[in-house]
């Protein structure tokens, strides 16, 4: 773009050294014509004089002068004439060079603005520094048109509400109620939006959206860009005058060039922000895990390893003192440490479920079931099994936590009788159902405030259940049970996939 600019301006600049240099031949011809018209005078009344009337030299040369001056000082009234016009005329070249050199030079910084901005917002993750730097851009443009700061004004409005509503997330002078936002189904914002092209407006006071907003009803002129890249729509971008101006198609063009660079870097922004945001999530969710375990081993292993370490204490005091009774003593000993060990393999098997990676997922499930069945006296049943080959191994490590969890707080909280554990198909999508006849409880009234209590149970399973584009589902009343659904898409975790 500079070098395109400083092309232009070296033309600018030969063309009018060109035009000058003819000017100035011009008045150079003239002064060589003004000086023979004078001499071809002197010598055509000097012929008259001397050969039709006969008179001596002496006679005709007095008339010959005054004819000749007279013709001189029209030939000088000629040139001083022409000299007056070339000089205007040169001053009108260089005035519009001058001119043509401003508008290089606005272009040249209008450019240096619009790069910097696009450097600048491919540098920033930030949401809030994107738009800001949006709305310098526009700025630039409208200096074009000699509109003042102060009244301009200009917002961007993104989707939110899941995507039914467009809330402005940065603002010049929008002057917005709280809480204010658009629909985007009326006005020229709707027509935006319906054509992908930006839309000016010469009476925003009137449109149904725009007339909403207290900055935008004092403007003039409003231009509304749509923000999309190719057909998904990100908002729109509204820019307000409150100088009467007009915009062509050339300036349509600069502010369609801005939302373009502001759409991308948008898009770049939030979807860093979901990857922070998912980063925390599992980091939080890590936390949460190691206390579960850091609890589970404190309330199961760790109390066995000590009820061991007494009881063999007690077996040496009675070696010594009551031999016969040491016998039964380390029989128990012995089925506590089983039992111990039974848990402490169980909680490996949690961590890191290495038989689902060796024989499935629906093995993995059959395992965990047999352990609480034989643990907990749990009544389990398991159908659908054959489905849970439908899934890619990342799929499955992740249902099999899913499943893993919801029977462990059936287990817990459930005081069921029975349990049953199903898979199944439904059209493209892959579904498990982990449902009980237990006690149940009121979803609404357990869900407020979770995550203030100890157990983060739930939102585990929801947080694992969106790894995979998947959504939990839960259903209890109090009395009645309680049934955990979760729905996987087998188009993104099939095992074609």
């Amino acid at each position: 773009m500079a070098k395109k600019n400083q092309a232009n301006k070296d033309k600018k600049k030969q063309d009018a050294k060109q035009l000058d240099s003819i000017v100035k031949k011009q008045f150079r011809f003239l002064n060589v014509i003004v000086f023979l018209l004078f001499v071809l005078a002197l010598g055509a009344v000097g012929a008259y004089f001397y050969y039709v009337k006969g008179e001596p030299m002496n006679a005709w040369l007095v008339d010959a002068a005054v004819v000749g001056g007279t013709l001189f000082l029209f030939g000088l009234v000629v040139l001083i004439t022409v000299g007056l016009r070339g000089s205007h005329a040169q001053k009108l070249v260089s005035q519009a060079a001058e001119q043509e050199m401003g508008e290089l030079r606005a272009g040249t910084r209008r450019a240096e603005s619009l790069q910097q901005m696009a450097s600048t917002m491919r540098s920033t993750l930030s949401f809030e520094r994107v738009v800001e730097v949006a709305l310098d851009a526009c700025t630039v443009v409208m200096d074009e048109f000699n509109v003042p700061a102060r009244a301009m004004v200009g917002a961007v409005f993104t989707y939110e509400g899941g995507g039914r509503r467009l809330t402005p997330v940065a603002e010049r002078q929008l002057e917005p109620n709280k809480n204010q936002f658009a629909t985007g189904q009326q006005g020229v914002i709707a027509e935006a939006l319906k054509y992908a092209e930006p839309i000016v407006s010469n009476d925003p006071r009137s449109d149904p959206e725009l007339g909403e907003f207290s900055g935008l009803r004092k403007c003039k002129t409003a231009v509304v860009i749509p923000l999309r890249v190719g057909f998904e729509l990100y908002g729109v971008m509204i820019v307000g005058s409150q100088v009467q101006i007009s915009i062509d198609a050339g300036h349509l063009e600069l502010f369609t060039s801005v939302a373009d660079q502001t759409v991308i870097a948008l898009r770049n922004a939030q979807l860093y922000q979901a990857v922070e945001q998912q980063k925390q999530r599992l980091i939080d969710t890590s936390n949460e895990e190691r206390k579960q375990l850091a609890r589970a081993l404190h309330d199961g292993p760790t109390q066995g390893v000590a009820a061991i370490a007494m009881r063999i204490n007690f077996v040496r005091s009675l070696l010594k003192n009551e031999p016969d009774m040491a016998a039964d003593e380390l029989a128990k000993v012995e089925e506590l440490a089983k039992n111990t060990g039974k848990e402490i393999r169980g909680m490996l098997f949690t961590l890191r479920p290495l038989l689902v990676v060796d024989q499935g997922l629906s093995a993995a499930v059959q395992k965990v079931i047999e352990r609480l069945n034989e643990t907990d006296g749990l009544n389990i049943q398991f159908r659908g099994s054959e489905y849970g080959d439908l899934l890619n191994q990342q799929a499955q490590m992740t249902v099999f936590q899913v499943v893993e969890e919801a029977l462990g707080n059936a287990r817990k909280y459930s005081r069921a009788k029975t349990i049953d554990v199903r898979f199944w198909q439904e059209e493209d999508l892959f579904v498990a159902r982990i449902q009980d006849d237990g006690v149940g409880f009121d979803v609404d009234s357990v869900m407020d405030g979770y995550s203030e209590r100890g157990s983060l149970g739930m939102i585990n399973m929801e947080e694992r259940a969106k790894m995979i584009d998947g959504s939990i589902q839960v259903e209890s009343s109090v009395g009645q049970g309680t049934a955990i659904t979760l729905v996987v898409p087998l188009e993104k975790n099939g095992q074609r996939a």
